[in-house]
């Protein structure tokens, strides 16, 4: 058995810090207005952002799957080490599957370098080295708040929260990277224990975002639920989970605890079964099965 203590540093500052896993076809729940979207690179390891929300990186191949994004237009960004960020947009019709080429231009920029030295670093939770990197970036390029918001994320890994909290301070000012940003630092104000200001701090990113920001809505449930708020959290959990498009699975999980924590223990078996559906062998599947099994005895 695992608990939601385990797994909130991983949730808040690994799973939207990082690449999650790709989700995995098979039986899921009915939606509406979803398609399907392969994004080509050429590279491994490219990391694709959707409507500013990271959902995976390219396989050997230099290939993604996305088998359920909304409807929608969309920006794209797509990272790769050692090439300029590529920006552009795409349009999901439900129903159907879109093929996105990506081109991009090899660059020379060094702090650009360091900071995707630090990323791959923070991905492998080698978090000492990559705040080394992300030094080395700030101190080619004085104004990067991608860095500054990377290096606090690994900062309060690493429990130093006062250089977290500096950092913090320079990145988060009016910009394309202010929700983040914010989002960033009442994930700080929470790992401090200070859950109302983080609650305060979650909210503030929401209205920036204008409610769209699915890490913020996940770390505002967190706040909730351990402020003794469930039903708050429960709703901060589900409209986290549907901004989030399925590619975190530890999501399910985190919503599933909370209501068999409070005996909603049908709500809880279908929140795990779609842990299942999206991580089927990962490394808490059994476990998860296991606790499927013990409510069901319960019922």
């Amino acid at each position: 058995m695992f608990s939601a203590s385990v797994l909130v540093p991983l949730l808040l500052l690994t799973a939207f810090g990082q690449a999650p896993r790709r989700a995995t076809t098979g039986l899921r729940p009915p939606t509406h207005g979803e398609g399907s979207l392969k994004v080509i690179t050429g590279h491994p390891g490219s990391v694709i952002f959707i409507n500013n929300i990271r959902h995976g990186s390219t396989s050997d191949k230099g290939e993604l799957d996305l088998p359920r994004v909304w409807a929608g237009s969309y920006p794209v960004k797509v990272r790769t080490a050692g090439y300029t960020d590529w920006k552009g947009s795409v349009v999901i019709q439900a129903g159907s599957s879109k093929s996105l080429t990506v081109s991009q231009t090899p660059t020379t920029d060094e702090a650009l370098l360091h900071y995707q030295r630090a990323e791959d670093l923070r991905d492998r939770a080698k978090n000492e080295d990559a705040v080394k990197e992300y030094q080395q970036a700030i101190a080619t390029r004085s104004n990067f708040p991608e860095a500054q918001i990377g290096m606090t994320r690994s900062l309060i890994i690493l429990q130093r929260f006062d250089q977290a909290e500096a950092q913090i301070a320079a990145a988060n000012h009016p910009g394309p990277h202010k929700v983040e940003a914010q989002t960033v630092l009442a994930n700080l104000r929470r790992y401090q224990g200070l859950i109302d200001e983080s609650i305060v701090e979650y909210r503030k990113a929401l209205r920036l975002a204008a409610g769209v920001s699915p890490e913020a809505h996940v770390g505002l449930a967190i706040a909730l639920e351990e402020s003794g708020k469930t039903e708050e959290a429960i709703k901060e959990y589900r409209a986290g989970i549907a901004q989030d498009m399925d590619t975190e699975p530890i999501l399910y999980y985190l919503l599933g605890s909370v209501l068999e924590k409070h005996e909603r223990n049908g709500e809880a078996i279908e929140a795990y079964r779609q842990y299942l559906r999206l991580d089927p062998e990962g490394q808490y599947a059994s476990a998860i099965q296991s606790m499927i099994e013990k409510l069901k005895e319960a019922r």
